[in-house]
């Protein structure tokens, strides 16, 4: 592909530290990233809990995903939330498997009582899809996948702009986004609409290997500010283009929580992903106390992921069972009135 659309910086930039994406098998053209979760008010639900381990067990059967994970966060309305996000680098898999098990994930049939569930799901062209480590030996998120494993150091990172210099399709094309999502109510099973080139993000830390000292230093410097900017997108997201936001905590099946936390964001598109990264204060100070952290924290051992997809209207799903109003894509109908008032 010959790129048509500049990149941010010249052929001499050297980035400030060594970073890597992952490569995925030769033929895999698209991936499916898919979001499945419970939701009750706190202690979670007994039922949610019952539903979370079923959804669990299907994941387990033919055509299944090839990676799944749990991560749990309490939102903004004060619900617990519990969450598989599962990975497919075979979109034909997936879509049978989904049309197998869709009405059991979702409980459709069922009058759910005391509590919710949903699923969203995303099949980007492999040319919409980014990613960018810190070490090529952990592969976390999208990369449990990626059987073609780490890259060599690359040059894009460390700048603003570079998350786009990083996606294959942005060589070329411009990535607007077009139209806006229509959410229909948030009684019984509904099925929000999205629109064009939605961007969506999924950026973590872990710090399981980290010693004293670097836990210290990240959480005295760097985390209070990573929370502040998650409680910002997740609280007033809207006014940027942010439609939902949730600061998750990877856990083990009984919810209980490890040594690692993400972001994951819908966006109206990526330039206000990319605003939002280079201009808003929130950002800005994640941004300078990582940079902080890093110099004085020599080797640190602080694991950094980073995945972005910008997915066609055709290949985005998002349906909801008895959630509250602002739950993931649900809330979208706030940032659409923000954005366009």
């Amino acid at each position: 592909m010959k790129r048509t659309r500049p990149k941010r910086v010249g052929d001499s930039y050297t980035p400030p530290y060594p970073s890597y994406s992952v490569r995925f098998a030769d033929g895999v053209n698209s991936l499916v990233c898919a979001f499945f979760g419970v939701q009750s008010k706190k202690p979670l639900a007994s039922e949610a809990k019952v539903a979370s381990a079923g959804m669990w067990e299907l994941c387990a059967k033919e055509d299944g995903p090839i990676s799944r994970e749990h991560a749990v966060h309490t939102d903004d309305q004060g619900f617990e939330n519990r969450l598989i996000i599962a990975y497919w680098d075979d979109p034909e898999a997936y879509g049978r498997w989904f049309k197998k098990h869709r009405d059991a994930l979702i409980g459709a049939g069922r009058k759910l009582t005391d509590h919710g569930r949903w699923i969203e799901a995303v099949i980007p062209n492999a040319s919409g899809f980014e990613t960018l480590y810190s070490s090529n030996t952990f592969p976390e998120g999208v990369a449990r996948v990626a059987t073609g494993g780490f890259s060599g150091e690359i040059q894009e990172h460390g700048y603003w702009g570079s998350m786009r210099d990083r996606l294959p399709v942005g060589q070329t094309e411009a990535l607007e986004s077009r139209g806006g999502p229509f959410v229909p109510g948030n009684s019984g099973i509904v099925r929000v609409e999205p629109h064009e080139n939605l961007a969506i993000i999924r950026s973590g830390q872990d710090w399981s290997l980290c010693e004293e000292a670097e836990r210290a230093s990240y959480f005295g410097d760097v985390e209070p500010q990573l929370k502040a900017g998650m409680d910002f997108l997740t609280s007033d997201g809207p006014s940027i283009g942010c439609y939902a936001n949730r600061y998750m905590t990877s856990s083990d099946s009984e919810g209980r929580p490890l040594e690692q936390t993400f972001g994951l964001s819908f966006w109206r598109s990526l330039e206000d992903m990319e605003k939002w990264a280079e201009s808003h204060p929130t950002h800005v100070a994640i941004f300078m106390a990582a940079m902080k952290f890093l110099q004085a924290n020599a080797g640190a051992k602080l694991r950094l992921s980073h995945e972005v997809a910008v997915v066609s209207r055709d290949r985005q799903y998002y349906e909801y069972n008895n959630c509250h109003a602002t739950t993931g894509m649900l809330g979208s109908a706030r940032t659409s009135a923000s954005t366009h008032a």
